[in-house]
């Protein structure tokens, strides 16, 4: 009898359930060595001040940057600094040797901060996303510190249904955005055994490209059924607080029947989190002025739930 393993606070709890209520097995990503890591990461080169700054506290993007740095201290022109959004600056620090520089960057204050480097190199792992199709680096800045963009996105296109996995115009918008800043990123394919694959450069196009090989390795043509079980994820991040969680459930509900159940599992110790479905449930939001608001942090769940919701 299979057996799946599901992420309770620091332990795992484990679920038995009949074979023949499972999909197909489908085998896991290729991994990468360490060694063969290391080889791929001598190819970037360190300016004399560089910031690497992650995008998540993703186990995956830890041992990156533990590696980065390793490739790099014989070098002592080289000073190395991470920086981090609050959201995962306790994470990341707990994970290092204090002596090591690593600091928390306000959202408010990014521009300054990053200005003091003579590099910055952003380290995220590749995912699907409802709103944007995939998650990277340049939807991620957005979300996290470029509300303009994020507000015209919102209220410039006709958000119905997740778009998990689809080039539309919400990732272009995003993609130009990058473009313009410059920056070097480093894109992580990986799952919790380990790092697939690793994508780097510092325009759309090697990002375009990480995200059509990530479909092509992680897309597969099943059936519609009935009923799904959906975990948030093997990362802590994916299940801080419910706004965080819903994202596993709109990349997975396209092979929902109609009519059909879907089960989200996810531990939110932070509840239901600070944005949109907050304000919702406290009444300061209002569904039929949802397009007349400034964009918050979770909106998009509110247009999904409601245009779903006799669907399934």
């Amino acid at each position: 009898m299979p057996e799946i393993w599901l992420g309770y606070g620091s332990t795992d709890v484990v679920l038995d359930i009949k074979q023949e209520n499972l999909l197909s097995f489908y085998p896991e990503l290729n991994l990468l060595s360490d060694d063969d890591i290391k080889e791929i990461l001598t190819e970037i080169k360190f300016s004399k001040k560089t910031l690497i700054f992650p995008l998540s506290s993703s186990r995956s993007i830890l041992k990156i940057i533990s590696l980065l740095i390793e490739s790099n201290k014989h070098d002592i022109t080289k000073e190395i600094a991470i920086g981090t959004f609050s959201d995962y600056f306790l994470q990341i620090k707990d994970y290092y040797d204090e002596n090591f520089k690593i600091f928390q960057i306000e959202k408010k204050d990014f521009y300054e901060k990053i200005k003091k480097f003579d590099s910055v190199i952003f380290i995220s792992k590749i995912g699907y996303e409802p709103l944007f199709g995939f998650s990277g680096t340049p939807s991620m800045l957005l979300r996290s510190f470029v509300h303009d963009l994020m507000d015209e996105i919102f209220h410039s296109n006709e958000i119905i249904r997740p778009n998990s996995g689809e080039l539309g115009e919400p990732l272009k918008v995003a993609l130009e955005f990058y473009d313009k800043l410059g920056f070097y990123s480093i894109e992580v394919l990986s799952n919790q055994y380990g790092i697939s694959r690793l994508y780097y450069g510092h325009n759309s196009t090697f990002i375009k490209s990480a995200f059509f090989d990530f479909k092509a390795n992680t897309n597969f043509n099943l059936n519609e059924q009935k009923a799904l079980i959906i975990s948030a994820g093997s990362e802590p991040e994916y299940h801080i607080n419910l706004t965080n969680s819903l994202y596993s459930l709109w990349n997975s509900i396209g092979i929902l029947k109609n009519r059909g159940m879907a089960v989200l599992l996810a531990e939110n110790s932070q509840g239901i989190g600070d944005g949109a479905l907050s304000m919702y449930l406290e009444g300061r939001l209002n569904l039929s002025e949802i397009k007349k608001i400034k964009y918050v942090d979770g909106l998009e769940h509110l247009i999904y739930l409601e245009n779903l919701k006799n669907e399934y």
